[in-house]
């Protein structure tokens, strides 16, 4: 009679800590929301704001997953903000009366650089009155890798070209047809350069001038 002879208790040791490590990894993938709490008693102001969240959310995920959702963006508090007659207040400010429009910013956070912000705007009633589809577009194609140049990437390139390291200012810009960082030294006379986000290939390159 043939002996059966079973795993180790070494064997069992390293499964549960392979567990471990795996679950561990994965949620620090994961970018952590914090719940928010306005300042203002108005509740339908709370309620608006919430389903404005939402339905930024649904925007967004017209191109993302659930789980790309929340491994990649983040509620932009800074930007976020309540449009009211030529003044827009931030979550942090006290509000007391509703505004004419909401603004939301999420951040899409990849390999741990912010590329850009999705940004959402709704009028008093809740109906979008404007979204950055092509921002979306770009996202998807960052998450699939047919975009390899990150903002990392992009400020390697940049040094390399000639740009200086102090005060250099990457901004990702979108159109129909082409996604690029535009790379900026914010002094008189400073090289600039536009840097495609999918070859690294440099597609303009110039001076910056300004206005004494």
């Amino acid at each position: 009679m043939t002996a059966i002879k079973f795993p180790s208790v070494k064997y069992f040791f390293f499964l549960i800590l392979l567990f471990i490590v795996c679950c561990a990894t994965d949620t620090s993938n994961k970018v952590k929301e914090v719940p928010i709490h306005l300042k203002t008693s108005n509740e339908q102001l709370k309620l608006n704001f919430d389903s404005c969240l939402r339905l930024t959310q649904q925007l967004i995920k017209e191109q993302i997953s659930d789980k790309e959702f929340s491994e990649y963006f983040s509620l932009d508090r800074r930007a976020t903000g309540f449009e009211y007659d030529n003044l827009v207040l931030q979550i942090t400010d006290t509000l007391s009366q509703m505004p004419k429009s909401y603004q939301i910013f999420y951040d899409f956070i990849f390999k741990g650089d912010t590329i850009s912000s999705f940004r959402a705007d709704f009028d008093s009633t809740l109906k979008n009155i404007d979204y950055r589809n092509f921002h979306l577009i770009a996202f998807r194609q960052f998450i699939d890798k047919e975009l390899p140049i990150t903002k990392t990437k992009a400020t390697e390139i940049a040094l390399e070209n000639g740009m200086k390291g102090q005060d250099l200012d990457l901004i990702f810009n979108c159109s129909s047809d082409m996604f690029y960082w535009e790379c900026k030294n914010y002094c008189n006379g400073c090289l600039s350069l536009d840097i495609d986000a999918k070859t690294g290939n440099i597609i303009r390159r110039g001076k910056a001038v300004y206005q004494n």
